[in-house]
């Protein structure tokens, strides 16, 4: 008897292990490599503006107006926030169905939409502008797709960190910066388009294991830009995968 009790323990010991080693790669996956794209935003030293997160997602049949409404309350619920706060906007035009609803707090804008495209065609956007904390965004990110991935097998979710440089920053100082990302991120430069007080990169990061796009004939998961802005003089930069989706 003690013989079979030391057999079951020990089994038992060794299915924890095995299920510990498992949720750690899973962690590890979920992560994306975005720990990594935080670590290198702080080593390029500028300070925190914000961070974005626009994610698409498509439904392939028509929703009724009151499951787009629980779609976003699920999303809002899966993030933490409180229904109370929800202020929902009403779409005028008749001819498309859908649902916004949004949440405006001090530090952070979130903005859900649920819409038919056609009859046997949905789409979910969600929309994040944070700017107090930028550490978050793994778990943010994280939050999102899960929600996401509960209604469509199509996700596609992009993310920004933003940080700004007091003054003018000259020209090899846009390249050593540029560098020092590249590096950091394991990342291969695949294209450059440089204008006056502008410059911007797309790359291919072998950290980043989320979904890429086609550029050129190239994967491309990674979007680098800088900007200087002449009436704020500041320099704007942008880490952002796998392209930047802000106007900047």
């Amino acid at each position: 008897m003690k013989k079979i009790l030391m057999i079951i323990s020990l089994v038992s010991i060794f299915l924890i292990g095995i299920f510990v080693c498992y949720e750690e790669v899973k962690a590890n996956e979920v992560n994306n490599g975005y720990k990594q794209v935080i670590n290198t935003f702080e080593s390029i030293n500028s300070e925190f503006k914000f961070y974005n997160i626009k994610a698409n997602s498509y439904i392939d049949r028509h929703l009724s107006k009151g499951e787009m409404k629980n779609i976003c309350l699920d999303i809002i619920s899966s993030l933490g926030l409180e229904e109370s706060n929800i202020k929902w906007i009403e779409n005028k035009n008749k001819a498309q169905s859908q649902v916004y609803a949004q949440i405006e707090e001090k530090d952070k804008n979130i903005s859900i939409i649920v819409a038919n495209k056609s009859k046997n065609e949905s789409y979910i956007i969600v929309d994040i502008l944070e700017n107090k904390v930028y550490k978050d965004i793994v778990d943010i990110y994280r939050v999102v797709e899960n929600s996401l991935n509960i209604h469509s097998d199509r996700v596609d979710i992009y993310t920004c960190l933003a940080g700004e440089y007091e003054k003018k920053l000259q020209v090899n100082k846009y390249d050593d910066i540029l560098q020092k990302i590249l590096y950091n991120m394991n990342a291969k430069e695949i294209d450059r388009v440089e204008e006056e007080n502008f410059i911007s990169i797309t790359a291919f990061s072998k950290d980043i294991k989320t979904d890429y796009i086609e550029y050129l004939g190239n994967k491309v998961n990674l979007n680098i830009g800088i900007r200087y802005s002449e009436n704020e003089e500041k320099t704007m930069i942008y880490i952002a995968t796998p392209i930047i989706k802000l106007d900047y």
